[in-house]
């Protein structure tokens, strides 16, 4: 079997788990007594752990192996599923958001840098295309199929994602996979300097969306059901953000124009912080729907570049997916955070405002950076 379907279809399973048992944790823990702030900090305990841990797997990913590490952390996340059904006391899902985010950390960034091992400049973009799609649809299966399932039985929920992630462990263990041909590096020397300083860039830009993102996630559902947007077409605004991710994602994969180039990466950001501002002012559905569009387009256009330059350089990838992936958490973690702060200090529609200002920050300090690295807004003309 070819080694990249194969990864496209542990992403779309691994996130399709994700998203189901995301929908069941916090049922499971309110029936036990949680609280919202408990809510709050069995998530936050999670991105911590997940961020914290991402940053040492890529490294450990490149020295053992990405296949031996992710089967071990598949192996974790199994037991972590079947953990929920053993839930008691509000501790044990502390206890157990913590071990999910470290064996979570143990399965994407070396999933990301095993796609990406062996590929050219083209067919890495293909490959992250793919890969990016499979990912998000998994995110939009999951949730869908856990509302019917928790309607029969709450339990059923756990089961499905422990039964899924050991039929992703078993594939690790068993499947037979073809590695594509050896890339031919000195045919990529140009575009891999460019990558490399491009590369802090991306990080920038990444962890403003995912603040940006964090904050809309978390508590635009509270925030637009206060102004009166009823709970069904609340559900289809937020759904608004994964078909435009998806759809964006597809698009970014079929055009090299926006590499080594700020001018793309850039207009998405702004085009995103104004969307943020529909978000902080607009009351009804119409003007979130454009808020929410743009925050869909910016992820995939700031993800793909993290992602794309985080693998076409030169070396092992697991380290710098490692990073990338905790850059990612990280903005999981900080911006609702902050934006909960702000919100509760100051008002409803301040972390909007907030994460727009973090955006046109970002956006400034990408353009200092590569002023300083002396890279032009342009692809270098032995690579094109």
């Amino acid at each position: 079997m070819r080694k990249e379907p194969f990864l496209y279809l542990l992403g779309f399973a691994m996130d399709a788990c994700a998203g189901l048992v995301g929908l069941g944790v916090p049922l499971l823990a309110m029936g036990i007594g949680a609280s919202y702030g408990d809510l709050g900090a069995i998530g936050a305990t999670g991105s911590v752990a997940y961020s914290l841990s991402c940053f040492a797997s890529g490294s450990l990913a490149d020295r053992v192996g990405y296949r031996r590490l992710m089967t071990l952390a598949s192996l974790g996340m199994v037991l972590v599923f079947c953990s929920y059904l053993a839930v008691e006391r509000i501790w044990h899902l502390y206890a157990i958001a913590l071990a999910g985010g470290v064996f979570h950390s143990g399965f994407w960034p070396p999933l990301q840098a095993w796609l990406g091992r062996r590929r050219d400049r083209r067919s890495l973009l293909r490959a992250v295309g793919r890969f990016n799609v499979s990912w998000s649809l998994g995110f939009l299966v999951g949730p869908a199929v856990a509302g019917a399932l928790y309607a029969r039985d709450s339990s059923y929920v756990f089961y499905v994602g422990a039964v899924v992630t050991g039929v992703l462990l078993l594939g690790l263990l068993l499947a037979r996979l073809s590695e594509p041909t050896t890339v031919d590096a000195a045919a990529e020397t140009a575009t891999l300097a460019a990558s490399r300083r491009f590369l802090p860039v991306a990080w920038v830009a990444n962890f403003a969306t995912f603040f940006a993102n964090g904050t809309v996630r978390s508590l635009f559902p509270k925030y637009a059901t206060d102004l009166g947007v009823a709970p069904e077409p609340l559900g289809w605004l937020l759904a608004l953000i994964g078909l435009a991710q998806a759809v964006a994602f597809l698009l970014v994969s079929r055009t090299e124009r926006w590499q080594f180039r700020l001018g793309p990466l850039a207009a998405a950001q702004l085009l995103a912080a104004a969307g943020l501002w529909t978000l902080a002012l607009g009351a009804t559905p119409e003007l979130f729907a454009v808020g929410l569009l743009l925050q869909g387009t910016l992820v995939a256009a700031t993800f793909t570049s993290s992602i794309f330059y985080s693998l076409h350089a030169e070396g092992p990838g697991g380290r710098r997916t490692g990073i990338h992936e905790g850059i990612v958490g990280s903005g999981f973690l900080v911006g609702p955070l902050a934006g909960g702060l702000v919100a509760e200090y100051i008002g409803p529609r301040t972390p909007y405002m907030l994460a727009s200002a973090v955006i046109l920050g970002a956006v400034l300090l990408q353009a200092y950076l590569l002023r300083r690295g002396t890279v032009r807004d342009a692809l270098p003309a032995a690579a094109a």
